[in-house]
C-alpha cells in the first residue's frame, strides 16, 4: 500500500496490539470467573457448613403443603460423601423414615465420563403407605417416553456396595419385612446391569443377576436361586431352587429347578405382554403359559406317604389362568407290604377356568382295573365339590397282601357319588357352614364264589353326621348300621350281624355268629351295649361249641367279658381240650384291668394286669401270672412293669419262679427297632429230660433218688426225653441278651452263656452172657458219668456267629477197682451271615481204664485216645474232617484168653466225603495191621476199601481153644455189595471140642425155607434167593490154608489137619468151596475103642457143607485086623467092613467094638454097643447085624427105632412072659432116656398098654371090624 504522495503506507501496529491486549483481558476475566465460581462451589459442596447450607436450601424447595421432608441432622460433604440421620418423608398418612443413609462417592470419576457411587448404606427403613381409591387415575404411563426423555445419560452411572439392612413395610393391611438387601449395578446407555443382588426376607433367600435393556421390547436376561427357610412337609428338607429367564417382557423362555421339598424341573414359555402395557399399548397383562414339569424318580414327601413312589410323572399346563389346561400321567407304585408292590398308572385331563377346576377324568389303572373320578371343584364363593367316582377290579385279592389262598376275591365294583361345600367367611371372620354327602349307589364283590352287595352313604349338615342304613349282605349273612352324631358330642348307633352261613364270609370257617351293639349318649360318657354269640364254629380241626362275648359301658367303666369251653384243638398226634376260657376287661382306657383265666388238658394259665391307654399307647403292671403244666409250675414272684406304645416298648424285669428255678425277661423296643432284651434262667432241673421209667429203674438199681429234698422236681417234665436206659441229674444255667435293629435278626448283637456244674448222667444196661452162670440171676448195671463243668459260650458281632463250649467229666463206680474215666471235650465253632462255617472239637482221654465199665469183658486196658473234628463249608453243606488216634493201647480179654498190645488206630479225615481208617495190634507172637478208606459214608453212593495183613496173630489162647492166623485180605463194599480177595493161613489151631452147639444138628437135607417171619431163627435150612449175608449180596474168593499145627480133638476125634480150600463166592448166592482137607494123621475113639485114621479126607467140590469123604479107620486085636471104610457124603455116609483074615460082617463089627468074635458076645451092654456102633457109623449091613444079635440074646424083638433124626433114636427090646403079656424095654442111643411098656391082651378087640418112663399112662384099646 502506498500514501498519497506517493510513499509507502505503514502498517497499523497499534490496533492489533489493541485486540491482542482485549483478548489477553477477556480470557483472564474468565479464568477469574471459574476461579472464583469453582472457589464458591467448593465452599459450598467441599465444607460442612456449605453442605448443610445445601441441604437446607434443598429441604426449603422440597416442603410444601402436601409433602415435607426433614432429617435430625447430617455429618460428611457433598464432595466425598453424606451421611443423614432420623431422615422423614411425610404425605398426608403416608410415610416413610430411615434411621440411617451413608453415601460415598468420588467426584473425580466425573472427569472420565462416569459417575460412580462408592457405597450406599440404608438402616433402619419404615414404610407406612395407604392407598387412595379416591385418587384420580393418572395419564397413561409410555415408557419408552418417559425413557427417551433421560437416556441416554452423557456419563454411566456405577453403584457399588449398595446395602439396605432392616426394612418394615405396611401397605394397607398388609405387612413385609425385608432382613437385608444387596446390590451392585451399573447403567450405560440404555443397558442396565444388576449384579451380586441378594435378598434375605423371612422365610425366603434369593440371589440373582439381571441385564435388562431399557428399551421396548426391554430385552432381558436373568439367573436366580432361591432358598425357604424351613421345610414345608415334615420330613422333608426345606424346598429351593433356581431359575433362568431369556428374551423380553413380552416374551420369556422358562427353565427352573425345584429341589428339597421334591425334584420337578419345569421348562417353557411364558407370554407376559408386560413391554405392551408399560407403553399403553394394553389395558392389562396377557399372560399365557406352554409349560411341561417332569417329575424325577422319588418317594412321595411327608408323614405317612413313604409307601408311594413316583416312577415318572409330566404335567403339562396350556392357556391363560382364566383357562388353564392340565393333563399329566404318571407311574405310581405303591408298596402294600414286604416284596409286594401295587403297580399304577394315573392320568388326568382338567382345566383349570378362574375359580373353577373342571376334572374330566382323573383316571388310576391297575393291570386289570380301574378307578376314575370325574366332576367339578369351585371356590369362587367358598368351596364347593361334586365329583363321581367308579371302580371297576376284576381281580381285586392279588393287591391284598397276606391275602390266604383259600380266600378268592373277585369282580369288585362300585359307583356313587362325593360332594362338599363349605360357604364363604362371614362377616365377622367366622368359618362358612360345611356340608358333606358321599354315597354308595352300588356295592359288589365276589368271594370264594358267593357274591356280596352292599350301599348306604354317610352325610354332614354342619351340625349332624348321619350313616344312613349302610347295609353289606351275601346269602343269609348280614351286616347293617345307622348312626347319628350331633353337635359333636350325641351319638346313637345301631349295629347287628347275622351270619348263619360263616364258610361263605371264610371258607375254613363254619358255624353261626350273630351280633348286637348299640351306642347312645355322649362321647366322652358313651353307653354301650354288646352282645356276641358264636355257636358250632369249627376251624379247621378247631371246634368251639359255643363262645359268648358281652360288654357294656355304664357311666365311663367298661366291662367286657369272653366266655368259652370245651374247645378241641389239635397237637401233634392228638386231640386236647381246653375246657374254659375267661378274658374279663374292667375299668376306663385310663385305669383298667384285665384277667385271663384258661383251663386245658394240656396248660392251665393264670394272669392279672393293670393298666392305662395315655399317649397312643399302654402302659400298666403285669400284677400276677401263673403257668401250670406239665413241664412245671411257674408262679410270677413280682409285679412288672409293661408299656406299649408306637415309639416305645418297654417291660421290666418279669421274673417266674418254679421250685428252686427262676426265670427272668426284661426288654425294650424302640421306636426305630432298637431292641434290648436280657434272659436268665436259673437251675433248671435236667431231670426234665428224663424218661419217667428209666429214671424209676436207674433210681431203683441205685437205691438212690433224683429228687433228693424237692419231689416237686419229679412234676416236671419236658414233651421230648432222652432215650431209654438213660438219666440225667443236675441243674443248667442260661444268660442270654439280645440288641440292635429287630427287624435285622443277623444283625442283632447277641450273647448266650449256658453252664451246668456237677451233673450226672447214667446208663443202664444187661450185664455180659458171659459173665453169668446157670444159677446167676442177671442184674442190670448202671455206669455213672458225672461232670464238673459243662459251659457253653456263644455270640452274634458283626452278622458273625462265634460259640465255644467247655466239658470236663468223669466217670468212676466206687464199688469198683476199675480207673475213673476223666475226659475233655472243647468246641469252636464259627458261622458268617453267610452260613459259611469253620470250627472244631478236641477230644482227650489220657487213661483208658474206664473202658472196663463200659466191655467188661474187657480188663488192664491202657492207651491214649485223642480226636478233633473240623467243620467248615456252609451251613447247607457241611464239610467235617478230623482225626481220631488211638495210641499205645493194651487189653486182656479173659473169655478169650488174649493179651492185646501195642494198638494204634488212627481215623482221620479232610471232609465229610473221604475216611482213612488204620491200625496195628500185636497179640501171642504175631502182629496184624489194616487200613481203609471209606468213601461219602452219608450219601446212597457210600463205599468201602479193606487191606487187612498179619503173621501169627492169636485171635484165641483159651485152654480148650487156641488160634492164630495170619490174613492177607482185601475188600469192597458199597451199596452194590462186598467183595472180599485173599489168603487166610490158619498156621495154629489146637481145639478140644466137648460140646456141640446148636446148630451143628442140622435139619433135613431137603428142607427148603420159601418164606419166613421177620426175626425167625432158621437153623441151618436152605432158603431161596437169599445170600450168605440176607439180602446184601456178597462175592469174592478166599484161599484157606490150613498150616502144619492145626490140631482138633473132641468126640472120639483126635486128628491132625492140613490142606486147602478155595471159596468162591457169588452175589444172591451159597459159597462155592473147592479143595481138600486131609487127615495127615489121627485116630477116632468109639464106645471106649481106639481106632487108628489111615486114611482120612474131606472133598470140597462146590457145597461147603456136604464134602465128600475118604476115611479108612482100623484096628488090629491080636491077629485080627478089622476096620471101616467110610465114602459119599456129611449128609449120606455109606459105610463098608473090612478085615484081615476074611470075616463075616458081625464078627468084624463086633472084634472091632468088643474085641471078640459076634457068638462070644453074651451081655446086653455089649449089644448096645453094637447097635449103636451100627447106627454110628451108618454101616450098610445093619439090619443082618441086628437079627443075628437078637438070635444070639434070645430075644422076640431087637431093634432101632427112629422117630425124626438120629438123636432121637433108641434100642427096642422085647419078650412074651406069656401068650398075651408083652414087655418092651426101650433106651436112647444117644439121649439119657429110657422106657418100659407091658402090653395085656385081654381078647381080640380089647388091649390094655401101660407105659412108664419121663411119663406114665395107661391106654384101653378097643377095635371094631367094618
Amino acid at each position: 500500500m502506498t500514501a498519497d504522495n506517493g510513499t509507502p503506507a505503514r502498517p497499523p501496529e497499534p490496533r492489533l496490539r489493541r485486540v491482542l491486549r482485549w483478548l489477553l483481558r477477556g480470557l483472564a476475566a474468565v479464568f477469574l470467573l471459574v476461579l472464583i465460581t469453582l472457589s464458591a462451589i467448593s465452599a459450598a459442596l467441599g465444607t460442612h457448613r456449605g453442605s448443610q447450607w445445601v441441604l437446607a436450601q434443598a429441604s426449603e424447595l422440597l416442603n410444601n403443603n402436601t409433602m415435607s421432608v426433614s432429617f435430625d441432622h447430617a455429618e460428611g460433604t457433598f464432595l466425598r460423601g453424606i451421611d443423614l440421620y432420623g431422615v422423614s418423608y411425610r404425605s398426608g398418612d403416608n410415610q416413610v423414615t430411615v434411621a440411617q443413609l451413608h453415601s460415598r462417592w468420588n467426584p473425580m470419576t466425573l472427569l472420565e465420563g462416569e459417575f460412580h457411587l462408592q457405597s450406599l448404606r440404608i438402616a433402619g427403613v419404615q414404610v407406612d403407605w395407604h392407598s387412595d381409591p379416591d385418587a384420580p387415575a393418572g395419564p397413561p404411563l409410555v415408557l419408552d417416553e418417559l425413557l427417551a426423555s433421560i437416556l441416554p445419560l452423557p456419563i454411566s452411572v456405577r453403584l457399588s456396595n449398595a446395602r439396605l439392612d432392616g426394612a418394615t413395610i405396611n401397605y394397607d393391611d398388609a405387612s413385609y419385612t425385608i432382613s437385608s438387601l444387596g446390590l451392585d449395578m451399573s447403567l450405560q446407555g440404555r443397558t442396565l446391569a444388576i449384579q451380586d443382588l441378594s435378598f434375605d426376607a423371612e422365610p425366603l433367600t434369593l440371589s440373582a443377576g439381571l441385564t435388562l435393556e431399557l428399551q421396548s421390547p426391554y430385552g432381558v436376561t436373568a439367573d436366580a436361586s432361591w432358598q425357604l427357610d424351613d421345610s414345608l412337609l415334615e420330613g422333608t428338607q426345606a424346598p429351593g431352587g433356581t431359575l433362568s429367564l431369556q428374551g423380553n417382557l413380552d416374551r420369556l423362555q422358562m427353565e427352573h429347578d425345584l429341589r428339597g421339598l421334591t425334584d420337578v424341573t419345569s421348562r417353557g414359555e411364558i407370554q407376559l405382554g408386560l413391554a405392551r402395557l408399560l407403553n399403553a399399548q394394553g389395558d392389562a397383562l396377557d399372560l399365557r403359559v406352554d409349560l411341561q414339569h417332569t417329575l424325577a424318580t422319588q418317594t412321595l414327601p411327608g408323614p405317612g406317604m413313604e409307601m408311594f413312589t413316583v416312577q415318572a410323572l409330566t404335567l403339562r399346563t396350556q392357556g391363560s389362568p382364566e383357562d388353564l389346561a392340565l393333563f399329566a400321567a404318571a407311574r405310581l407304585d405303591i408298596d402294600l407290604a414286604d416284596d409286594f408292590v401295587l403297580e399304577t398308572d394315573l392320568n388326568l385331563r382338567a382345566a383349570l377356568r378362574g375359580s373353577r377346576l373342571q376334572v374330566d377324568e382323573l383316571a388310576m389303572r391297575t393291570a386289570t382295573g380301574l378307578l376314575a373320578i370325574a366332576g367339578n371343584v369351585d371356590w369362587a364363593d367358598g368351596v364347593s365339590a361334586n365329583l363321581d367316582y367308579r371302580l371297576d377290579e376284576p381281580a381285586p385279592g392279588d393287591y391284598i397282601p397276606g391275602l390266604p389262598d383259600s380266600m378268592i376275591i373277585e369282580n369288585l365294583r362300585s359307583s356313587g357319588q362325593l360332594s362338599f361345600s363349605q360357604a364363604a367367611t362371614g362377616p365377622a371372620g367366622e368359618p362358612g357352614a360345611q356340608v358333606l354327602s358321599f354315597s354308595i349307589d352300588n356295592l359288589q364283590a365276589s368271594v370264594n364264589d358267593y357274591t356280596f352287595t352292599g350301599d348306604g352313604g354317610f352325610d354332614y349338615d354342619g351340625d349332624t353326621w348321619t350313616v344312613d342304613s349302610f347295609a353289606l349282605q351275601t346269602g343269609e349273612n348280614r351286616l347293617a348300621l345307622t348312626a347319628s352324631l350331633r353337635d359333636g358330642n350325641r351319638i346313637n348307633a345301631d349295629a347287628s350281624i347275622d351270619a348263619p352261613a360263616l364258610s361263605v364270609i371264610y371258607p375254613d370257617l363254619e358255624g353261626r355268629l350273630r351280633a348286637d351293639a348299640t351306642v347312645t349318649g355322649r362321647l366322652d360318657e358313651p353307653v354301650i351295649d354288646l352282645d356276641l354269640t358264636a355257636s358250632n364254629v369249627v376251624f379247621g380241626a378247631i371246634s368251639v361249641p359255643e363262645l359268648v362275648v358281652t360288654g357294656q359301658n355304664r357311666g365311663g367303666m367298661n366291662e367286657i367279658e369272653l366266655t368259652t369251653g370245651n374247645i378241641r384243638v389239635p397237637v401233634g398226634e392228638t386231640t386236647e381240650t381246653v375246657s374254659d376260657v375267661l378274658l374279663r376287661l374292667r375299668g376306663q382306657p385310663d385305669a383298667h384291668n384285665v384277667l385271663l383265666r384258661m383251663d386245658s388238658s394240656l396248660v392251665n394259665i393264670r394272669l392279672n394286669a393293670d393298666g392305662s391307654l395315655a399317649n397312643g399307647g399302654w402302659r400298666g403292671r403285669l400284677l400276677s401270672s401263673e403257668i401250670n403244666s406239665d413241664y412245671g409250675r411257674w408262679q410270677q414272684s413280682q409285679a412288672a412293669d409293661i408299656s406299649l406304645a408306637t415309639e416305645q416298648m418297654n417291660m421290666e424285669t418279669l421274673c417266674w419262679e418254679m421250685v428252686a428255678t427262676n426265670l427272668c425277661i426284661n426288654a425294650a423296643l424302640s421306636g426305630d427297632d432298637q431292641l434290648e432284651a436280657r434272659l436268665t434262667l436259673q437251675d433248671y432241673p435236667l431231670t426234665a429230660l428224663n424218661h419217667v421209667p428209666s429214671e424209676q429203674l436207674i433210681a431203683r438199681d441205685l437205691d438212690a433218688s433224683f429228687h433228693d429234698g424237692n419231689s416237686a422236681t419229679a412234676d416236671i417234665r419236658l414233651p421230648f426225653t432222652l432215650p431209654p436206659d438213660t438219666a440225667l441229674q443236675g441243674t443248667v444255667s442260661l444268660e442270654a441278651t439280645a440288641s440292635g435293629v429287630i427287624s435285622d435278626i443277623n444283625g442283632l448283637n447277641i450273647t448266650v452263656n449256658a453252664g451246668s456244674e456237677n451233673g450226672n448222667f447214667y446208663v443202664r444196661s444187661e450185664p455180659p452172657v458171659d459173665d453169668l452162670t446157670d444159677m446167676d440171676i442177671p442184674e442190670p448195671v448202671v455206669t455213672h458219668f458225672s461232670w464238673s463243668n459243662i459251659a457253653l459260650s456263644a455270640s452274634q458281632q458283626n452278622r458273625e456267629w462265634q460259640a465255644t463250649s467247655r466239658l470236663r467229666f468223669v466217670q468212676e463206680d466206687p464199688d469198683s477197682a476199675v480207673a475213673a474215666m476223666r475226659g475233655s471235650a472243647d468246641a469252636n465253632l464259627r458261622m458268617t451271615e453267610a452260613r459259611e462255617i469253620a470250627g472244631n472239637v478236641q477230644l482227650d482221654f489220657d487213661d483208658l481204664g474206664w473202658v472196663e465199665a463200659l466191655a467188661p469183658q474187657l480188663s488192664n486196658v491202657t492207651g491214649e485216645l485223642e480226636g478233633q473234628l473240623n467243620l467248615q463249608g456252609t451251613l447247607q453243606q457241611p464239610v467235617i474232617g478230623g482225626d481220631l488216634i488211638l495210641s499205645d493201647a493194651a487189653f486182656v480179654m479173659p473169655s478169650l484168653g488174649l493179651d492185646m498190645r501195642a494198638i494204634d488206630v488212627t481215623l482221620s479225615s479232610d471232609d465229610a466225603n473221604a475216611f482213612s481208617l488204620a491200625g496195628y495190634a500185636e497179640s501171642g507172637d504175631g502182629s496184624l495191621e489194616f487200613s481203609s478208606d471209606i468213601l461219602r459214608p452219608f450219601s446212597e453212593e457210600r463205599s468201602l476199601t479193606m487191606q487187612l495183613a498179619g503173621s501169627n496173630f492169636v485171635i484165641a489162647d483159651m485152654p480148650d481153644l487156641s488160634v492164630a492166623i495170619s490174613p492177607d485180605l482185601r475188600g469192597t463194599a458199597s451199596m452194590a455189595g462186598i467183595d472180599i480177595n485173599g489168603q487166610l493161613l490158619i498156621p495154629h489151631v489146637d481145639a478140644r471140642i466137648t460140646t456141640l452147639p446148636e446148630s451143628a444138628v442140622d435139619v433135613s437135607s431137603d428142607t427148603v425155607i420159601v418164606a419166613a417171619d421177620d426175626g425167625s431163627n432158621i437153623r441151618n435150612a436152605a432158603q431161596t434167593n437169599r445170600g450168605i449175608l440176607a439180602d446184601t449180596p456178597v462175592s469174592g474168593n478166599i484161599q484157606l490154608i490150613l498150616g502144619e499145627d492145626v490140631n482138633i480133638a473132641g468126640f472120639g476125634l483126635n486128628a491132625q489137619l492140613s490142606g486147602q480150600l478155595d471159596i468162591d463166592q457169588r452175589p444172591m448166592a451159597s459159597p462155592l468151596t473147592y479143595g481138600e482137607l486131609e487127615v495127615a494123621e489121627g485116630s477116632f475113639e468109639l464106645y471106649g475103642r481106639t481106632l487108628n485114621i489111615e486114611q482120612g479126607k474131606l472133598l470140597f467140590m462146590g457145597s461147603y457143607d456136604n464134602p465128600a469123604i475118604d476115611i479108612r479107620a482100623v484096628r488090629t486085636v491080636e491077629n485080627m485086623r478089622v476096620g471101616v471104610q467110610m465114602n459119599g457124603t456129611i449128609r449120606d455116609i455109606r459105610s463098608s467092613l473090612f478085615s484081615t483074615p476074611t470075616l463075616p460082617d458081625g464078627d468084624i463089627l463086633a472084634v472091632m467094638i468088643t474085641g471078640r468074635p459076634i457068638a462070644e458076645i453074651g451081655t446086653e451092654q455089649d449089644g448096645n454097643a453094637l447097635v449103636g456102633a451100627i447106627t454110628a457109623l451108618g454101616i450098610n449091613q445093619g439090619q443082618g447085624l441086628t437079627d443075628q444079635i437078637q438070635s444070639q440074646l434070645g430075644l422076640d424083638t431087637f431093634a432101632i427105632n427112629s422117630r425124626g433124626d438120629v438123636n432121637d433114636s433108641s434100642l427096642m427090646l422085647g419078650k412074651y412072659i406069656t401068650p398075651r403079656i408083652f414087655i418092651r424095654y426101650a433106651v436112647g442111643l444117644f439121649e439119657t432116656e429110657n422106657s418100659l411098656e407091658i402090653d395085656y391082651t385081654v381078647n381080640d378087640r380089647i388091649k390094655l398098654e401101660a407105659t412108664s418112663g419121663q411119663s406114665q399112662s395107661i391106654d384101653l384099646t378097643y377095635t371094631v371090624e367094618q
